[in-house]
């Protein structure tokens, strides 16, 4: 029994190893975990946990190779390592040392890693957003599918990432060094990707922190901002916000204990200051459970005799409307679903290795769902929002640009199509509508034609044309009667758009009444 465990240990050596691209004796002392975390304009949190009570040492710069700083910490299983004094903005390149603080003899030195400081505004950046990755039953094994989408992430040169929740299978009979296991499950695999990608997660059902120890475990994994609300000493990395370049964050917690599946009281009232104080030019929110297109039919939001979970939806709703937000990222149910309700971007991303589930049967506001795994991926300016859903392949399910349409209308052809036609006088136009925009135009139609010199339109408007996304065109054909000995005449095509946030548009201005 003994070399039985004395094999296994030497196994999940050799998969960390892996991980990290580093040989390390068999029972020197070892890395569980290596997270950016906390990133701000000129500083960051790096935490560094190892398998014994070890010393770490922080060489860092911001040229490759290049260390002008070093940070170092003492006798601990986990190190919470601030790196500042950094030009801000800047990419950080940093070393790790990790040695036996009994044993100093037994010393390890990582690969040189990387992260990106704060972006400023105007800058663009990429994030990417998944969740429900959590085991099928009560262990600290991650779903395979969970380590492939991990690195799809790590390989899109991302600034940061966001968690909807349901990390590990946490129960409320864990002890707190079973609950720390299952998070050290969950670091195992994404350490590729934190190293060098700050992680910030939202609180999941899963993550069961009604109870002391699965919540002191919570917090003790995580190292992340603090709300500055009435809730702030007793859960104050529960929800917080935090800004990068031109976006506002706002993690919110459905699941503080006692008000499961809710957002309410000091946090309803935290979140409607964090909004009405914002300037940040866009907005997103991530929390676990969703607002719309859920299948729990029992959680407060989804049933809807639940008169106090319907209240508090729509409360939730109407504030996230008044002050703009963007997009709400949210998990607990395993699928993808995009839901748009008042031109607010409802994503329901719960692909991350937990059992499938079918999404609902399509209704209003309901834009695309897919039961399969997939991650979002983020790509920021200050004009767009471009998304884009990745399966575990690597296929693009689904795409879109939150923005501003920007459209043009050009001839490509002027023809009789056929001698019928020529005899009729129907002449036959082509166009090509673009969008040179930064966002996506909706429900684009043509809604009024009109020309000069006695030239009548004969094609009827309106005639729908459909989306047309940011940088793309399509081609339509019109229809004009020109009588006998009309060379020449002037055409103009009315055109009205929407942008996915429910922005109206009229090209080349408003059609004649």
């Amino acid at each position: 029994m003994m070399q039985l465990r004395r094999i296994q240990s030497t196994l999940f050596i050799a998969f960390l190893s892996a991980l990290f691209l580093w040989v390390a004796p068999a029972y020197g002392v070892q890395i569980k975990n290596v997270a950016v975390s906390k990133v701000t304009p000129a500083a960051a949190v790096l935490v560094v946990k190892s398998d014994v009570t070890a010393d770490v040492s922080v060489d860092y710069g911001i040229s490759p190779g290049i260390y002008t700083l070093t940070k170092t910490s003492g006798a601990q299983v986990r190190h919470e390592v601030v790196l500042d004094g950094m030009t801000p903005g800047s990419t950080v390149y940093y070393r790790v040392t990790l040695t036996d603080s009994t044993n100093p003899a037994s010393s390890i030195s990582l690969p040189e890693k990387s992260f990106h400081l704060t972006r400023a505004v105007g800058e663009p950046f990429s994030y990417a957003v998944g969740g429900d990755n959590r085991p099928w039953t009560d262990t600290t094994v991650q779903p395979a599918v969970w380590t492939t989408i991990v690195q799809q992430m790590a390989a899109e040169n991302l600034d940061l990432s966001l968690s909807v929740g349901d990390i590990i299978y946490g129960t409320f009979y864990d002890s707190l060094a079973q609950n720390i296991a299952k998070y050290d499950g969950f670091f195992a695999v994404t350490s590729p990707l934190t190293s060098s990608v700050p992680l910030y997660p939202a609180v999941g059902n899963h993550e069961s922190i009604a109870t002391a120890s699965n919540r002191v475990g919570y917090e003790q994994e995580f190292t992340l901002p603090v709300n500055n609300g009435a809730d702030a000493v007793t859960y104050g990395e529960e929800y917080y916000s935090f800004v990068n370049g031109d976006t506002r964050f706002i993690s919110l917690c459905t699941e503080l204990p006692g008000q499961e599946g809710l957002i309410t009281g000091n946090q309803l009232a935290w979140v409607q200051q964090q909004l009405a104080a914002n300037t940040s030019k866009w907005t997103i929110v991530f929390m676990h459970r969703p607002l719309f297109a859920g299948v729990h039919t029992t959680d407060p939001w989804m049933n809807t005799g639940n008169t106090a979970g319907q209240q508090n939806r729509w409360d939730l709703h109407n504030l996230f409307r008044q002050y703009g937000v963007d997009v709400v990222f949210e998990g607990h149910e395993h699928y993808y679903h995009h839901h748009v309700e008042d031109g607010i971007q409802y994503i329901i991303t719960g692909g991350g290795g937990a059992p499938l589930m079918t999404p609902p049967w399509p209704l209003a506001g309901d834009i695309f769902s897919w039961s399969g795994y997939e991650h979002v991926k983020v790509d920021e300016s200050a004009s767009s929002m471009k998304v884009n859903v990745i399966d575990s392949t690597g296929v693009t399910r689904e795409s879109f640009t939150l923005g501003t349409p920007a459209l043009g209308l050009s001839q490509t052809r002027i023809y009789w199509a056929t001698y019928a036609d020529y005899l009729a006088r129907d002449l036959s136009v082509d166009y090509k509508f673009s969008n040179a925009g930064s966002g996506d135009a909706t429900n684009l139609k043509a809604v009024y034609l009109t020309a000069t010199n006695g030239v009548m339109p004969l094609s009827a408007t309106p005639v729908s044309l459909g989306g047309l996304g940011a940088g793309s065109n399509i081609s339509a054909t019109y229809h004009y009667s020109v009588p006998p000995g009309v060379l020449f005449f002037r055409a103009v095509t009315y055109v009205t758009c929407s942008d996915l946030a429910g922005g109206s548009y009229a090209y080349p201005g408003p059609a004649p009444a």
